[in-house]
């Protein structure tokens, strides 16, 4: 691998911890070198309850990834999401100060830096400030004012935040891990960047990514995004349901879903029977599978209607030709994307991740979206700005830099 740089997406989820680790030329070509996943200990609904479990099972996961890729991954992009994740639309207006009035980069980060110049509580962090469009001396859909010639400037953003506890103890973790963060990335964008093509997010697309302890959407209308959000239940919740309804072990309970679950009751006949496992050498019981999907449905109509409420809160509005795309281990429970058309009254499908170069096709699954997403955020990224990912912000002065190159570094960690 010489001459390329090896990264690695690190997704800690509520239900399994998964690592991945690839390297990237100097002409910004990507290849999965390895991945690795492990069940989750010591997470719940995303965050992080328990500090030594994490580590030990982040340990477990890193090392097992770099063992099959051969290599030791110095640069890891970890995913985060849940309910504490939010989305604050903001503006930022600049004068054009060059005598020729031409727009130039150092323009757009001042334009960046008002937009995100807004009194934030002291428990919240900004994550990505992502720009929507610009507007130059009222002509807005802007999506690039680079060289353009204008008095006024302005940006409109959507300034991405999260918890800074939350933040703070999985970075805690894999520092203790020995693996100090490059980089914090939302699983939401993450999920997009491997799943939609840039004619869905043009289009208009919801993409709810369904993980074991949480759900997290993001909205694309007109090619930007123009929401973020989550909340903190998931498939692990349909499970529990099932085994309090049962009266059986999450881990019956947890095969049963898989094997005979749906959770849209239309979908399901009433000739369809399934089979649940009895403990104790006890007899299997035969039950209609109606009757379990009169149990998952309503917790799933249940996280899709809060989703839906939350838009409608937002007031979020747009065509949405590429309708609802589903994405995580969740989105592969039976009648998913039927009550999500109900739901949302549009049309919906399950995504997918691209197939990298490298990858395993059993892996073109949506439960590794988020992890594969980080990688390849990270080498779009690289390809874009190979120099401010080359080095760990120091200037060839060797006086860690200042001035357009300090401020061009802060923008890159956050500006997606």
């Amino acid at each position: 691998m010489a001459g390329e740089k090896v990264i690695m997406g690190l997704d800690i989820g509520s239900s399994n911890v998964r690592a991945v680790i690839g390297s990237v030329s100097k002409d910004g070509q990507l290849m999965v070198d390895s991945i690795c996943e492990r069940p989750s200990e010591g997470v719940s609904s995303g965050a992080i309850v328990n500090i030594e479990q994490t580590i030990r099972t982040i340990t477990s996961v890193i090392s097992e990834a770099e063992l099959q890729a051969g290599a030791e991954a110095k640069h890891v992009i970890l995913g985060i999401g849940g309910s504490h994740i939010e989305g604050h639309p903001s503006q930022g207006v600049v004068g054009i100060n060059a005598k020729d009035q031409e727009i130039k980069r150092e323009d757009i980060f001042r334009s960046l830096d008002v937009a995100r110049a807004f009194e934030l509580p002291m428990d919240r962090e900004i994550l990505h400030t992502l720009v929507q469009d610009f507007m130059v001396d009222g002509r807005d859909g802007i999506k690039d004012p680079m060289d353009m010639l204008g008095h006024r400037l302005e940006s409109r953003v959507l300034v991405v935040t999260g918890s800074s506890s939350i933040c703070l103890n999985q970075r805690k973790c894999l520092q203790r891990a020995g693996y100090p963060v490059q980089r914090m990335v939302v699983q939401q964008l993450a999920d997009a960047e491997i799943v939609l093509s840039n004619e869905e997010k043009e289009m208009g697309t919801i993409l709810i990514d369904i993980g074991g302890g949480t759900t997290n959407m993001i909205v694309y209308v007109n090619g930007a995004p123009v929401y973020v959000g989550g909340v903190n239940l998931g498939g692990l919740n349909v499970t529990n349901d099932i085994a309090y309804i049962l009266n059986k072990p999450r881990s019956i309970a947890e095969q049963v879903k898989i094997e005979y679950g749906c959770c849209h009751i239309p979908s399901v006949s009433d000739n369809e029977y399934c089979i649940i496992p009895q403990i104790g050498g006890m007899p299997s019981i035969r039950m209609p599978r109606k009757e379990l999907s009169k149990i998952a449905e309503p917790r799933m109509a249940e996280i899709f209607s809060i989703l839906q409420v939350e838009l409608e809160k937002h007031q979020v509005q747009g065509s949405f030709g590429g309708g609802v795309v589903l994405v995580g281990g969740g989105a592969l429970l039976s009648g998913a994307t039927e009550l999500a058309s109900e739901i949302f009254r549009l049309p919906a499908h399950i995504g997918f991740p691209e197939a990298l170069p490298g990858l395993d096709r059993s892996y073109i699954n949506p439960g590794y979206s988020t992890v594969l997403g980080l990688l390849k955020t990270e080498a779009k990224k690289f390809k874009e700005f190979p120099s401010s990912t080359s080095s760990r912000g120091e200037s060839k002065s060797g006086k860690g830099g200042g001035g357009f190159g300090k401020k061009f570094r802060s923008f890159f960690r956050t500006v997606f």
